[in-house]
């Protein structure tokens, strides 16, 4: 019997390099069953058991342990509990540190993170689902020369799937970001997917997305607090749903010295608007990135969410850096998921995130192309 028509009629997923789980958030709000999750990120692990209860399946879906440590058994085990024997989709994204543009450091194809997407692949020859889904940077399309993704279309396509590639912009898709992510599509031959359109009206603006979240100042400690207001716009509303608190509201402390850089950025701008004489400590200050001390403007979407703590990510209005639950808002997380561990890794697992709406978007597709077979 297929999978599709398995346990309580919902396809099964696995998710490989699960971070803090936007990719499959979407893809369980879509109608999915995720068998299991491999993270090695002790915190972001943590998250997953937070908000991925599985109740009554003897085995923890969550295995927190690096990829070469996984075995296939594991996998199978977990898959098993769902009531099906076949994994209907592959879900993940390798880290993409080694891709993205803002890191040139570690840009190279000797580097071993940029290789773990063979481990990807070896499960998906392992696994043979229907369909595979692999997310990364935009970048990944341009690095080593286009070596990556020409080695994962082919060894997808030597696996017996079809495979398409498309780079997709966030806020598109009801996300109140601009981010561009590559998502590989591979399925077996005589399926069909297309990826899904997206809207061309205007996202939610910044202050649109977080104008309700509580008031926190400079190096905020408290995690759970009241709305700073009734939900105003439809984007407030769907992100909130029933809750009176919300979680994760920690801010970084900021010393005196950044402060006062802060008050001299307006919306929209950097570290460009910063006098000479508060930037003495800068070997060079034309060498910083043009992302750093961005101050975001309210009326348009956000610039793409990275780690929003050291690229000194700016309220629109307060002279303070982005609350975690602020970044997550960006990301299309809803206030009920809940980040765990320290403040450094929860500003690092939203960051990393796949936006949970976009990930919807394309799930939707995958049914679709699932049950038209």
């Amino acid at each position: 019997m297929s999978s599709v028509a398995s346990q309580k009629n919902k396809p099964v997923a696995v998710d490989l390099f699960s971070g803090a789980g936007g990719l499959s958030l979407g893809f369980s709000r879509a109608g999915f069953d995720i068998a299991a999750w491999v993270e090695k990120d002790l915190y972001a692990s943590e998250t997953l058991r937070a908000n991925h209860p599985k109740s009554g399946r003897p085995l923890e879906s969550v295995i927190n342990k690096p990829i070469e440590a996984v075995s296939y058994a594991e996998i199978e085990a977990r898959v098993e509990q769902t009531g099906s024997k076949q994994v209907d989709v592959l879900i993940g994204g390798p880290p993409c540190n080694g891709f993205s543009r803002s890191n040139t450091r570690t840009r190279t194809i000797e580097n071993p993170m940029n290789s773990l997407y063979l481990h990807y692949l070896d499960f998906a020859k392992r696994l043979k689902p229907r369909i595979v889904i692999m997310e990364n940077v935009g970048d990944i399309r341009s690095f080593a020369g286009g070596q990556v993704i020409d080695d994962i279309q082919s060894e997808l396509e030597c696996m017996g799937y079809r495979v398409n590639i498309e780079t997709l912009d966030a806020s598109r898709y009801g996300v109140p970001q601009v981010r561009h992510r590559t998502i590989i599509v591979a399925h077996r031959k005589g399926m069909q997917f297309s990826y899904p359109e997206g809207n061309e009206n205007m996202p939610p603006t910044v202050w649109e997305a977080i104008a309700d979240l509580p008031q926190v100042s400079n190096g905020n400690v408290q995690d759970v607090l009241g709305y700073r207001s009734e939900a105003l716009t439809n984007y407030q509303k769907l992100m909130r749903g029933a809750a009176e608190t919300v979680s994760n509201n920690l801010v970084t402390r900021n010393g005196e010295l950044v402060l006062k850089r802060y008050k001299h950025i307006p919306q929209g701008g950097n570290w460009k608007s910063i006098p000479d004489d508060l930037m003495e400590d800068y070997a060079d200050k034309q060498r910083c990135h043009s992302c750093i001390y961005r101050r975001l403007p309210e009326d348009s979407p956000s610039v793409t969410i990275t780690n929003f703590r050291k690229n000194m990510l700016i309220h629109p209005r307060e002279d303070r850096g982005l609350s975690i639950r602020e970044a997550a808002r960006l990301q299309s997380f809803p206030d009920s998921y809940v980040f765990k561990g320290t403040i450094n890794s929860q500003q690092q697992q939203v960051a990393d995130a796949v936006p949970s709406l976009m990930a919807e978007a394309v799930a939707r597709e995958v049914l679709r192309s699932l049950n038209a077979c």
